[in-house]
């Protein structure tokens, strides 16, 4: 039988389909691998992507102490919640204050590493009116002459979307200052899983590793059962091998004789291009096809001189008797057939039933051009193997006759080309 190539990857042997299984898994995998990768550059450019606004609103600050409204932005409420009038050292009124700021975020992302600039009043070109820190929380300033930076505590630098945080500081100035001008600065975050990239190549990978996985074990069943097939298979034949020398031992002139015709057999079969199961099938007719003349006495079927008509009918028996021996045999289909009509004739005048042309079995048909080749190419009792150019002689002469003649014609083109 003809066997696929094979190689190995990671110590296993892959035939043919096998490999080109993994070289598709292998394909998929790259496609998926390249498309996580692209997802994970993309999520890190989107997470450099720097945001920053500027809010700068009108004045509503009232004189004087007392509330003011809280300054509004996009991201940031600065609120002066209270208000006081003390005295420096050298006995100058001032106003202390203190101011409430919260981040919020509705941007549906989060927001990291942000800063936030507050300018004095006409801190931006004009005359700046300073202030001092008192004191402050959730955070650190710094104080720039026209700004203050705030910068805030490391668990306050993530803002996550839908969420707020707070901070506040308290400023002596000689005036209650209204700060109406400040920029936030930071950077959108985006969690990987939030690409409908990741998902896919995500969700690829699993159907892939399940896929690879099914595949895998699928595999590993197959081996498993091509091991137990080959096994049952090679049992088999070593019976069937061993029942034929039995059957060949019975006349020490046909030894090899059924070996011979099964390797002749399957020869004619992959000429004409049958499958290997329908080659090795041919096979295991041909070791059986003679498997009737072990119910002949030895001395009729190692009679030296010429048969009586009673001695010749109990010859022919053997093709009835190997098909009622193999008629249980239903493992194996047809292979009763090789046994029962090897010798029927293409013209109608073999035996046992005297079938005509397409109405022998193509097994047997087979068998009946390799037997007759062998018998012709082997030392018998009655007489020595006969020349090749005789052989060929009588192939041809007996295609359509005796042969199927496009059978035949199979043997004569590999004996003529030393195949046989």
């Amino acid at each position: 039988m003809a066997e696929n190539s094979s190689d190995e990857v990671f110590g296993l042997k892959l035939d043919g389909s096998e490999k080109r299984a993994l070289a598709i898994f292998s394909v998929i995998l790259g496609v998926l691998l390249i498309l996580l990768v692209f997802t994970v550059i993309r999520w890190q450019i989107d997470n450099t992507q720097e945001f920053s606004t500027e809010i700068t609103l009108d004045d509503r600050a009232e004189d004087g102490a007392g509330f003011n409204n809280p300054k509004k932005s996009e991201f940031v409420t600065i609120e002066k919640t209270k208000s006081w009038i003390s005295q420096d050292e050298d006995g100058h009124s001032i106003v202390g204050a203190e101011y409430d700021g919260t981040v919020f975020n509705n941007s549906g992302k989060n927001i990291v590493d942000w800063t936030l600039t507050i300018y004095m009043p006409n801190g931006k070109g004009g005359k700046v009116t300073s202030g001092i820190i008192d004191s402050s929380w959730n955070g650190d300033y710094t104080n720039n002459g026209d700004s203050l930076t705030f910068l805030p505590e490391e668990y306050l630098i993530p803002v996550p979307k839908d969420d707020s945080k707070t901070f506040g500081f308290v400023m002596y100035s000689d005036k209650g200052l209204d700060f109406t001008d400040f920029e936030f600065r930071g950077y959108y975050q985006s969690n990987l899983w939030e690409y409908k990239e990741f998902w896919i190549a995500v969700g690829g990978l699993a159907v892939w590793a399940i896929w690879l996985t099914a595949w895998g074990l699928m595999n590993i069943r197959t081996r498993k059962l091509r091991r137990q097939r080959e096994h049952d298979e090679k049992i088999i034949e070593e019976t069937m091998q061993t029942f034929a020398n039995f059957i060949d031992a019975k006349d020490e002139y046909t030894k090899g004789h059924s070996t011979r015709v099964s390797f002749y057999s399957q020869k004619i079969g992959k000429r004409m291009g049958m499958s290997d199961e329908e080659v090795k099938m041919l096979g295991y007719l041909g070791l059986m096809h003679d498997c009737g003349k072990i119910a002949i006495p030895d001395d009729v079927l190692n009679k030296r001189g010429s048969l009586t008509d009673e001695e010749r009918k109990l010859i022919e028996e053997h093709t009835t008797r190997g098909g009622q021996m193999l008629e249980n045999f239903t493992s194996l289909p047809g292979i009763r057939d090789g046994a029962l009509y090897h010798h029927e004739r293409y013209d109608g005048k073999g035996y046992p039933q005297g079938l005509v042309g397409q109405e022998i079995p193509l097994y047997a048909r087979i068998i009946c051009v390799a037997d007759a080749f062998d018998a012709m190419n082997s030392d018998r009792c009655y007489r020595n193997r006969l020349p090749k150019a005789k052989i060929l002689s009588e192939l041809r002469t007996n295609a359509g006759t005796q042969f199927d003649p496009q059978i035949v014609e199979y043997m004569i083109a590999m004996y003529q080309e030393g195949k046989i």
